[in-house]
């Protein structure tokens, strides 16, 4: 953890910290590190649950949801999520190809899986302002309008979790950790 930021022993929190906790302890059957993190601001620590909890809402697949996520994390360099991601796909049934794929930001072997990929990649490059011919790449790719409304609402999941780690430095759970993550870096010097 960084910037001060500690974790609270769930055991002995009390007030909206321990509400949160159980939300915690009722979607995830523990208390995960970046809820414990955000439980600083209980406000953020619920908010994270609620749309977590309306994931599964979206007309997505657990692979095509996957693909969006772990997109966003990958360029958002998100130390703690990529490797949570990871696990949690991994054991839905997520192809470990798939998502080393996109841990390693390679190009999908699927074309409609790609197609995702590189939509929700321009998403977060262009801050949402899409040309009209990569829109309609998109649909011609064999997505629908609700597909991209909904690549948005996993991208406001992603931008709140990713910055919130960002911020606190979140230490990764031990259950996490043997999919530990970095991102790639470019070669300084010559």
């Amino acid at each position: 953890m960084i910037n001060g930021f500690t974790l609270t022993d769930p055991s002995t929190a009390s007030g909206e910290r321990l509400e949160v906790f159980k939300k915690a302890e009722q979607g995830f059957g523990f208390v995960p590190n970046i809820v414990n993190a955000f439980s600083e601001s209980p406000a953020l620590a619920d908010a994270m649950l609620g749309l977590y909890s309306k994931m599964g809402q979206t007309g997505f697949s657990e692979t095509e949801s996957h693909v969006v996520l772990q997109t966003i994390n990958v360029l958002n360099e998100c130390v703690y999520c990529v490797p949570a991601h990871s696990t949690i796909a991994r054991s839905k049934g997520v192809e470990v190809s798939v998502d080393e794929s996109l841990r390693n930001a390679e190009v999908l072997n699927d074309p409609k899986l790609e197609a995702l990929r590189v939509f929700t990649t321009q998403m977060v490059e262009q801050r949402g302002h899409l040309e009209e011919g990569q829109f309609q790449s998109f649909i011609e790719s064999g997505w629908s309008k609700r597909a991209a409304l909904d690549v948005v609402y996993l991208l406001t999941v992603k931008t709140l979790t990713n910055y919130g780690n960002h911020i606190a430095g979140t230490d990764l759970d031990e259950k996490f950790q043997g999919l530990a993550w970095e991102p790639k870096r470019a070669a300084v010097g010559a």
